[in-house]
């Protein structure tokens, strides 16, 4: 199952092909959204923005790598990326809302060929998420509490040095930049399970510690 959350959500409305072209899914452990797919930002922010009330409201399309397939992430309450991002599986895109034509907190999740309204493709057998009422956990809640265990076993301390996980957000969900990634960094600060760290006494982020390997 490749859902946009990490760990349990709930579908409140099934895929229906033309009549409800997505899933609506409410997130249970987190309201944070999650890329699917490998691609690019082809838009992040409102659907109409002199009325936050139409359509999807705020949200953000991805085309898949190396297709026409385009992803749709519908009536979120905030962005993490920006138009011309380019973006990884699990990388936070989004927070769940309920901007846009919605009655509540939710995501409308969908997928269209070329991105073109009317186009569109089984959210279900792609994403393989069931196509019924209910809770489901698409597994990636207790992989993070395994490596967070992992984290706190190494036992970090200030002045260590640390590479970033590649792929992993700041400690607020923010996206960071891709040299983030292939950079050396020392541990400035430790506050339970947020780490800052930076260079040169300067502070470049503030972390989660299962996002950090040692050095």
């Amino acid at each position: 199952m490749n859902s946009p959350y990490m760990g349990k959500f709930r579908i409140s409305q099934l895929y229906k092909g033309a009549a409800h072209d997505g899933l609506d899914l409410v997130g249970i452990d987190s309201k944070t959204i999650h890329s699917t797919v490998n691609g690019v930002v082809l838009y992040a922010g409102w659907e109409n923005r002199f009325n936050h009330r139409q359509g999807f409201g705020q949200y953000v399309k991805i085309r898949r790598t190396g297709t026409q397939e385009v992803y749709y992430f519908g009536h979120l309450s905030s962005l993490l990326v920006s138009t011309g991002d380019k973006v990884r599986i699990t990388d936070p895109i989004g927070v769940e809302g309920s901007t846009g034509r919605s009655t509540g907190s939710h995501l409308h999740y969908c997928v269209r060929a070329g991105g073109i309204k009317g186009q569109h493709r089984d959210i279900n057998r792609i994403s393989g998420i069931p196509n019924v009422i209910g809770i489901y956990d698409d597994g990636y809640a207790s992989r993070l509490d395994t490596l967070q265990k992992q984290a706190q076993q190494l036992a970090f301390s200030v002045g260590d040095r640390v590479r970033v996980r590649q792929g992993a957000a700041d400690y607020n969900g923010r996206k960071l930049a891709d040299f983030v990634y292939r950079t050396v960094y020392e541990i400035q600060q430790i506050s339970g399970d947020r780490i800052v760290i930076g260079l040169g006494g300067r502070v470049t982020a503030a972390m989660h510690s299962a996002d950090l390997i040692p050095a």
